[in-house]
């Protein structure tokens, strides 16, 4: 008997590649052996899956070509950062739905990303700002473990893992309750935290010297069950907030908002932990692309957390109910129609958007809006908005004021003509468009894949009222924005 294609894959997926057929998965069983030892070697490890599209293996040699050679765009000048932005929106515009490793492909190929860039993202593997085993120090007084409050959610991990994964480039024990402003940078999917910042809110003080940043290296980078992964933003609210005595303030990328406010709606405690809560590209309401980024049988397999976001997801619908949909502390939502992950991010239906029904402040803003027709409301990405002039703007005007973020308080008129924020380079654009290759390095190691997203865990599942949203309509694969026709990517390999 002859099979078909995709039974073939299908059994090829059962007998060689590390699935796993339950809903559930259990954190202990997330560890493996770990070959890989940098982006190349992570890549090539991943060519050799028979279910992995063979393409990953181009990425690979490109990446060690262009590791071997100088050319580069150079690193000066507004003329670079305006060259830099064609070529990214030529990369992204190419195809009317190009996967991302056709954009991996493009992006390495074009030469946009230099090699010293291309250097550090090799080596993210190794780099301690990526550790999710720091030393930090218990608190000397206040629980928080295994709750602070008991209105609180338990927790599933540990809290030596919790409290080890936060990384604090520049705490020290003397400086707790002397004015000092901690911000709290909580990673998107499948990019580590350290990684993912270092070019971008990662150099949050150079706009607010009295900034004390940190970030939470969650493990798998948020590519396993985005409901635990919320425990790691809980803790870290509570910890540092108790270490500093003092408010957090908290800055997400991507699914880092989701994970945030489920921290805020599950761990009550954390609310009145926050001062400025800061989404950028958030999906609140998960995405239309909910096949998103993974490489085995087009959507088929994939991991937990990509699963979670799509816009049909249990746990999107979850976190949405008994007033999930609404802020929970002053919040600043900051976001891109061009954004090739989430979607729908123009209109009402917006995934960014979040509603302010207890009235603590809430602020959404869309960059095509706010900046139409000027530079700042460009072709931004879903990782271009980190490095938004627009998007630094609102930022610093949240940190510095009560309340969320205002363009009414901004100086849009010379904003929106900036391309990138005074306080960034070419490089760090570069750097931060580069984000996509690890992301396909970390989708690629992540075992094991999964068929489903993970069950509700008890404490949310037993809420009353958790009930579904109307699922929006299948949407075209172009939008109109400002007049023009644009082609929207599909993230499926």
């Amino acid at each position: 008997m002859r099979l078909s294609a995709l039974a073939r894959r299908l059994l090829y997926g059962v007998l060689l590649s590390p699935v796993c057929f339950c809903i559930s998965i259990p954190q202990q069983n997330l560890s493996v052996p770990n070959p890989d030892h940098d982006l190349v070697s992570a890549l090539s490890n991943a060519a050799k899956d028979p279910m992995v599209n063979k393409r990953v293996s181009s990425v690979a040699a490109n990446i060690i070509a262009r590791l071997a050679t100088t050319e580069s765009l150079q690193s000066f000048g507004d003329e670079q950062v305006q060259l830099a932005l064609r070529r990214i929106e030529a990369i992204f515009t190419k195809k009317s739905s190009p996967t991302i490793l056709e954009l991996a492909e493009d992006i390495v190929a074009s030469g946009l990303i230099p090699p010293k860039i291309l250097t550090f993202l090799n080596g993210y593997l190794n780099a301690d700002i990526n550790s999710a085993h720091n030393p930090n120090p218990a608190l000397k007084s206040g629980s928080i473990y295994p709750s602070k409050a008991i209105e609180d959610a338990p927790y599933s991990v540990p809290e030596a893992a919790l409290r080890e994964a936060i990384y604090m480039p520049t705490f020290f024990p003397a400086q707790s309750d002397n004015g000092r402003k901690p911000v709290i940078l909580v990673p998107g999917t499948a990019a580590p935290a350290g990684t993912s910042y270092y070019y971008n809110f990662g150099k949050l003080g150079n706009a607010i010297p009295e900034v004390d940043v940190a970030w939470v290296n969650v493990p798998h980078a948020s590519l396993g069950d985005v409901q635990v992964t919320a425990e790691y933003i809980a803790y870290s609210i509570n910890y540092i907030s108790s270490l500093y005595r003092s408010k957090v303030n908290v800055i997400s990328w991507s699914q880092g908002g989701l994970n945030t406010q489920w921290a805020l709606k599950y761990w009550p405690s954390t609310r009145g932990s926050v001062e400025d809560f800061i989404a950028i590209s958030p999906d609140f309401r998960g995405t239309v692309e909910n096949k998103l980024v993974c490489p085995w049988l087009a959507g088929i397999v994939c991991t937990p957390a990509l699963w979670q976001q799509g816009w049909d997801a249990k746990f999107v619908h979850t976190l949405r109910a008994l007033g999930g949909e609404s802020a929970y502390v002053p919040t600043t939502t900051i976001y891109s129609a061009f954004d090739e992950i989430v979607q729908p991010m123009h209109g009402d239906q917006a995934s960014a958007i979040l509603q302010d029904a207890r009235g603590v402040g809430v602020s959404n803003n869309n960059l095509q809006s706010i900046c139409a027709h000027k530079p700042a409301g460009g072709m931004y990405t879903h990782k271009g908005v980190l490095y938004n002039p627009l998007a630094w703007a609102l930022t610093v005007d949240a940190l510095t004021h009560d309340g969320p973020g205002k363009p009414s308080r901004v100086n849009v008129t010379t904003v929106c003509e900036q391309s990138i924020p005074p306080q960034l380079g070419l490089d760090d654009l570069l750097g931060t468009e580069g984000l996509l290759l690890v992301s396909l390095s970390e989708t690629l190691r992540y075992r094991p894949k999964t068929f489903a997203e993970p069950d509700i865990i008890g404490y949310a599942a037993s809420a009353p009222g958790v009930g579904m949203e109307k699922p929006l309509k299948a949407m075209r694969s172009y939008r109109h924005i400002g007049g023009h026709c644009t082609p929207y990517v599909h993230i499926c390999i």
